[in-house]
This record gives C-alpha cells, structure tokens and sequence, in this order.
C-alpha cells in the first residue's frame, strides 16, 4: 500500500552524496556512477531515495522504502559471484602446489615435492613456470570472466590517477614501518604457535644460489604482488567498496591472509594488508598497493635472507640491526609526515546501509564463500608442518 504523504524526519541523502568518492578522481566517479546505475549490471547497488514514496508495513506503520534491503540483496549477489572466484582460485592453487609437482615428476621431469616437509627441489626453471602459471591461471583468469560479467569500467576496476601526492611518496616508508612492526609481533606470535609444536621456519623463503636469488626476485617480490594487487586491492577492492570502504578493507584483507595457507603468515598478511588496502583508498590509486607490497615483499625477503643464510652469530646481530633501522626510519618518516600533512592521512570511511551485523551473518550464510572458507581452511591444516614432522 503505497501513500503520498510527505514524510517528516531527516533529509534525505542526496545521489551524488552516495555515488561520489570523495578520494577519487573525476573519472573514476562518472564511471562509477555510470557502472552502479547500470540496468545490465546484476549486482551493481544503486538506491535512489524518494522522500515522497512511503510505504505501510503492518505493526511498524508508514516507512520509507529500506534501502537496506535493496543493499542486502545486491551484496548478498556480489558475494555469491565472489566465492565462485575465490573457489576456482583455491582449486587452482591445490592443483599447482600440491598435484601438478607430482605429475610432472611421474613424466621425469626435474621437479620434486615433498609433502612431509613441503618444500620443493629441482629445476628452477620449471619451479618458477609452475608457480608463474599458477598466478596467472588461478587469479588473473577468474577475475577476468568477472570483470567480462559485470562490465566493471577499468578505471573503476584499475584506479591509477594519484589524488593524494603527499601520502603517496610516505608509501614506502609507511610500508616498511608496518613490516618492521609486524616482524616484531610475528616474532611472539610465532613462539606461540612454535610451543605448540607447529613449525614455523621460513628457510624456503631464502633460497641458496643465484639461480635461486634471480626465482625469488622474479616470481616472489615482483610477479606475485603485481598479480595479487590488481586481483584484489583492484577488482575485488573496488568491487565491494559500493557496500561501505570498511567492509571492503576488511573482506578484502581476509582474503589476502586466507589464501595464504599459514597460520604463521595470516596475521602478518592481514595487517599488512589492511594498511595497503588503507594507502589505496585515501591515494585514489592501485599503484600505491603495488608499490607498498614490492616493498614488504622485499623486506621479508632480506630479514629471511640475514636469518638463515648467515651465521647464527652474526645473522642475529644483523636481523636485530635491519630492524632497528627500517622501524626508525618508517617511524621518523610518519613523524614528519604527519606534521607536515596530518590532513592527508585521516580518512573519513563510507559506510553502507546494512548493520554490521547482518554484513556478518551475509557473508557466513553465503553458500560459495562457506564452500571457499571449508576449502582454504583444510588446505592451511593439511599445510601445518610439526616440530618432529
């Protein structure tokens, strides 16, 4: 039942209150604007109020239309095509980390895997073929069918335009700040988890050799970021960002910690990415993000490198030492920044309709994102390494 009567009560919030990014640049909002109102576009959300439209429900009386309900179900949407993603990544990334080593050992290839001990050896070519392949096929493909099926602008999907200069160039050093300060809490974390008899060494993050040197240059600290920011502080980012920025911060970066499969990595991958993630809104642009993981990626590799591949005399010294400096440098850094800019670094975070709650009970009750969740989550068990393993 439908009325004319003119409701009393707040203002209503303007359109362009909702569709305009206050971070971003002028393309990006006309394009965006231009994506959300999209008929074709299934899960695009888009509610214009109209003060003039009521509605009378039964015991409650005359309502507004709830444009919650119109935000629940284009989320409700948006997470189903998001588990069927994130489902196909996990299959792919079974398939080349724990299946396809074995297969192509069979066909007396040189590439070995062992499962007790999860490392692998061989070929580095080939080990950097089947990890590059991976990427690719298990992120850059499925994100691409949904790119194709929502028709995302790529200006929308692929921010670039730089609105904030200033937080910009404090990317790098706000970067290893985080890292340094992360290294120091996976620090305890890890003896937590070491007292429960899980390892959690990362020897194989510091290969010997130059061949080894030139893999994890290649494939770990310039591939693999470059693929997983476009991937997720791009097309996933943006994606749910037109359900609130601090859902999206959020889900985004426990997907990034999730599809690690490591306990001793998830909180390490969470934090980081919630400060990159963060860097991305309030610059405008996914470059920020590549940049800002480059440099983490770097930085783990060094500290690794100091741990286990230099005396245990000299390398404690020396990872005690690159600490020190990168946390006071990311630390006078912020300082200085913050004095000079403190206006660019806070952010005013854009929230959706839905309570927080029923965000929560959406995204457990998603059928393919529980499916996602079950996988990854038997993936990082069947991952877990013990001490006397």
């Amino acid at each position: 039942m439908k009325t004319d009567k003119k409701p009393e009560g707040r203002v209503p919030e303007q359109d362009g209150d909702r569709l305009n990014w206050r971070y971003q640049d002028k393309a990006y909002n006309e394009n965006f604007k231009k994506w959300r109102k999209s008929k074709r576009d299934s899960i695009g959300f888009y509610f214009a109020e109209n003060p003039d439209r009521l509605t009378y429900q039964d015991g409650v009386g005359f309502i507004r239309d709830y444009p919650e309900a119109h935000e629940e179900k284009a989320f409700g949407k948006a997470l189903t095509m998001l588990g069927l993603v994130l489902v196909y990544r996990v299959i792919m990334d079974i398939f080349f980390s724990f299946l396809l080593p074995h297969i192509m050992e069979r066909l007396g290839m040189d590439i070995h895997y062992s499962f007790f001990t999860g490392q692998r050896s061989g070929s580095r070519t080939l080990m950097a073929c089947v990890d590059i392949a991976g990427q690719l096929l298990g992120r850059l493909l499925p994100v691409a069918v949904l790119v194709k099926h929502l028709e995302i602008p790529f200006s929308v999907m692929l921010p670039t335009k730089i609105t904030n200069k200033p937080m910009f160039r404090f990317a790098v050093p706000a970067a290893l700040l985080t890292a340094g300060v992360c290294s120091v809490m996976s620090y305890f974390y890890d003896g937590i988890l070491s007292s429960l008899g899980i390892n959690v060494s990362k020897a194989a993050l510091a290969p010997d050799g130059a061949g080894g040197m030139v893999y994890a240059v290649l494939v770990n600290i310039i591939i693999v970021p470059i693929v997983s920011e476009l991937c997720t502080h791009g097309v996933v980012l943006q994606l749910i960002r037109q359900f609130g920025d601090g859902t999206a911060l959020c889900l985004t970066s426990l997907i990034i910690a999730a599809c690690t499969y490591d306990m001793s990595e998830f909180m390490f991958a969470a934090v980081t990415s919630l400060v990159i993630g963060y860097f991305i809104i309030r610059t405008g642009s996914v470059i920020t993000g590549i940049i800002m993981r480059i440099t983490i990626r770097a930085y783990t590799f060094a500290l690794y490198y100091l741990d286990y591949r230099i005396g245990s005399g000299y390398g404690d010294v020396l990872v005690k030492a690159f600490l020190f400096l990168t946390l006071m440098t990311g630390l006078v850094c912020a300082v200085k920044f913050l004095c000079s800019h403190s206006d660019k670094f806070a952010m005013t975070i854009k929230k959706g309709y839905m309570p927080f709650g029923r965000r929560i009970l959406k995204i457990v009750s998603c059928i393919p994102m529980a499916v996602w969740f079950t996988l990854t989550f038997l993936v990082t068990i069947f991952s877990i390494k013990f001490e006397n393993g």
